[in-house]
């Protein structure tokens, strides 16, 4: 059984990293916290482990613990780069506009963890996204699709309780 605890680190909605009052902003220690993010039912937390034992740091989110760096785009598919250290292919990660027009990205597995798409992730894609009547359609090897319009919250509070 994982130790559960709140880690005390916020996401600003300006995506800074927050510690008790103090940014964090040492690349890799935001990479190590970004590559362990996962969410479930109560929210979203770091996961640490140390041999057999594991703690799950609870986080709050009023921006995007992630980002989208670079999207590639080539005849046999699409691959999106992230902040934290991975990449996605289209299908393993989900495109959704948000009700400012913005983009946001999902990895299917984990959908309260949420990527913002950096000036140059969006410019790489809006090549392919065109707007119809107040839809935004990607268009891409031969297929158009609609990019749905996001209708969860960003936000992601600390859970009630930890049990």
């Amino acid at each position: 059984m994982a130790r559960i605890f709140d880690s005390e680190i916020y996401i600003s909605p300006t995506d800074e990293w927050i510690f008790r009052e103090n940014k964090i902003d040492k690349e890799e220690i935001l990479q190590y916290f970004r590559n362990n993010l996962h969410g479930n039912e109560k929210g979203v937390y770091i996961e640490n482990k140390f041999g057999d034992l594991s703690e799950h740091g609870y986080i709050r989110i009023d921006g995007f613990p992630c980002h989208v760096l670079h999207v590639e785009l080539t005849n046999s598919g699409m691959v999106f780069f992230t902040d934290d250290g991975r990449s996605y292919p289209f299908g393993e990660f989900e495109i959704y506009e948000t009700s400012d027009g913005g983009l946001l990205g999902l990895r299917s597995t984990e959908e309260k963890v949420k990527y913002r798409f950096t000036w140059n992730a969006a410019r790489e894609l809006s090549d392919h996204l065109e707007e119809e009547g107040g839809v935004t359609y990607l268009e891409w090897n031969g297929v158009k699709m609609e990019v749905p319009k996001y209708t969860g919250e960003i936000l992601v509070p600390l859970p009630i309780d930890y049990t």
